[in-house]
């Protein structure tokens, strides 16, 4: 019964984000309507590298972890993408809370009415699929650990920043929260979870 209840309130939230996708995405076209001529070939410019590869090199710094995001530019606002995961870490134990992570997002641009567009500030919602792990003390034993490990959902918004050369090479700075939709069967649940990164990586 919980577990119904859990999944039609994420339903209601995937709705609810769609929707105002849909709304940004007819506001959108009705301002292209309008544009310039200067305006309509930025737009142009925009359409000429739409993918961009890059890796998070705080995850690979501070773990040894592989987190790389790819994005697709649907136009000069916005983009879709997902960022993937996967920490090496095995000798923190209860300090790496992640270690597996899948999250697909869509991003809104701000500011973004010079050279290939989809840059500067921006706005995202994203999904997050991730495990965890955690150690648990046997018999208040710290030396003797039980690990376990859970599988959570989360959905949440982040910001960011992304500088993008005219070669193609950026920077993107992002963070974000997400609420936890609470499937894991966890003792010790927690209710948030959080994303940040500094990326380096091409747009082609």
């Amino acid at each position: 019964m919980v577990f119904k209840i859990k999944l039609n309130f994420m339903k209601k939230q995937l709705f609810l984000i769609l929707l105002i996708i849909s709304f940004i995405a007819k506001a959108q076209n009705k301002t292209d309507a309008n544009e310039t001529e200067s305006q309509k070939s930025m737009t142009e410019l925009s359409k000429k590298k739409r993918h961009s590869l890059s890796l998070d090199v705080i995850a690979g710094l501070v773990f040894p972890a592989f987190n790389p995001r790819y994005e697709y530019v649907l136009n000069k606002y916005s983009g879709i993408g997902a960022d993937l995961n996967i920490n090496f870490d095995d000798e923190n134990g209860s300090q790496i809370l992640e270690k597996f992570s899948f999250s697909p997002y869509y991003r809104q641009y701000f500011f973004s009415k010079e050279d290939y567009g989809a840059k500067g500030f921006y706005g995202e919602g994203f999904l997050k699929f991730y495990t965890y792990e955690n150690d648990t003390y046997l018999f208040g034993d710290s030396i003797n650990t039980n690990t376990e490990a859970y599988f959570e959902t989360a959905l949440g918004v982040g910001i960011g920043w992304k500088w993008v050369s005219n070669s193609g090479f950026f920077i993107d700075i992002n963070g974000g929260l997400g609420r936890n939709l609470g499937f894991a069967d966890d003792p010790n649940d927690r209710d948030f979870t959080g994303k940040f990164g500094v990326n380096f990586g091409w747009q082609f």
